[in-house]
């Protein structure tokens, strides 16, 4: 097994980024932020058109790949981010772990526990270091109350809320991978919502004990559910909730996220914080500097790679947080009975691309 290359082989990390499609201009953002200790030398992706724009965003001239087992055998690269449709994660996980590269994964790390399960053991056989993409931990408002929390601001956690919620065009996701629910691995919550799943997990950093979920259909025109509302009791006894859609905007007064301890409350979205103490009819507000979660994400990546340290989530929370998804999926199995939108009908191929 090839042996995954370390902070003291090398000055500046070279990698490899597999899948070329819409999310990868967030990740090239993140890389040239971090020009000084880390190159994109190698892209791999189905379409030139991508490979392309790639280059052109990055503007240097990586070498361009179609089949990701041929960039390994050619490219002596330290690491990969994977930016593919959602059921094509874990044969590119496994082979850049048998390849012995370092890899950093878009949400959601697989589709399924039997394959999360393969890659928790390939990477550890491997020897190498496993990221997964959960970008909004590095949110201003969700690093601070993370820290309130752990100090002890709001006494001990007894309740808290995530959200990711955006009216998305109904049409958006017709006849692409998002649409099928079985290469998106599921609807909303598997992708958007992944994001608030992973965040509550974080934030109430406990074992879960049980999971329900209701899920509907109100609006896109895709197999899966585009809205979720998800309630998670953990084994500490902290209840959660999760409410995530592409059906409706975040609710009025309601933030990314709330959290309610014995000793007060804090709540917020993206660089703004609000703290109110027990017995303070007005919280007080803190505006935090503004930060590109992909670029921080990126870096964090990079800085792990170099100091062999753990990332902040590795494999382990990447399961974690797909067995929450799919139980919730379970609890709600029968949705679609009373969905108001109708699944539609494929027309034709579905896109390649994210």
């Amino acid at each position: 097994m090839p042996t995954p290359t370390t902070a003291s082989t090398t000055s500046k990390v070279k990698l490899a980024l597999i899948g070329a499609g819409n999310i990868a201009a967030f990740h090239l953002r993140g890389l040239l932020a971090h020009a000084d200790k880390a190159e994109c030398v190698a892209l791999c992706d189905v379409s030139d058109a991508n490979l392309a724009l790639c280059a052109q965003r990055l503007r240097t001239s990586p070498a361009r790949y179609h089949d990701w087992n041929r960039l390994f055998s050619e490219q002596d690269v330290d690491a990969v981010i994977i930016a593919l449709p959602h059921h094509l994660h874990a044969p590119a996980i496994l082979a850049a772990a048998a390849a012995g590269k370092h890899i950093l994964c878009e949400k959601p790390m697989c589709t399924t526990l039997a394959e999360a399960d393969a890659i928790l053991g390939a990477v550890k056989r491997a020897g190498v270091t496993y990221m997964s993409a959960h970008n909004q931990l590095f949110s201003p408002v969700v690093r601070e109350a993370k820290r309130l929390l752990d100090e002890g601001a709001i006494g001990g956690l007894r309740w808290l809320r995530t959200q990711d919620a955006f009216l998305a065009e109904a049409a958006s996701m017709r006849d692409t991978w998002r649409g099928d629910a079985a290469s998106q691995g599921g609807g909303e919550l598997i992708d958007t919502g992944y994001h608030p799943s992973y965040l509550l997990l974080y934030l109430a950093a406990a074992p879960v004990a049980a999971v329900g979920a209701s899920m509907s259909r109100f609006h896109m025109m895709i197999e899966g559910e585009d809205t979720a509302s998800v309630q998670v009791r953990f084994q500490n006894g902290v209840l959660g909730e999760i409410l995530t859609s592409w059906a409706m905007e975040r609710p009025y007064g309601t933030h990314q996220i709330h959290l309610v301890g014995d000793r007060g409350e804090l709540f917020g979205s993206d660089n703004e914080l609000f703290y109110r103490p027990r017995g303070f009819d007005t919280p007080a507000r803190r505006t935090l500097p503004p930060v590109d979660t992909f670029t921080e994400e990126i870096g964090h990546f990079v800085t792990c790679l170099l100091t062999e340290e753990r990332p902040l989530h590795g494999a382990e929370e990447g399961r974690a947080v797909l067995e929450l998804i799919l139980r919730a999926t379970e609890s709600a199995a029968g949705w679609q009975s009373t969905a108001p939108k109708a699944a539609p009908e494929r027309q034709g191929r579905l896109e390649a691309t994210p």
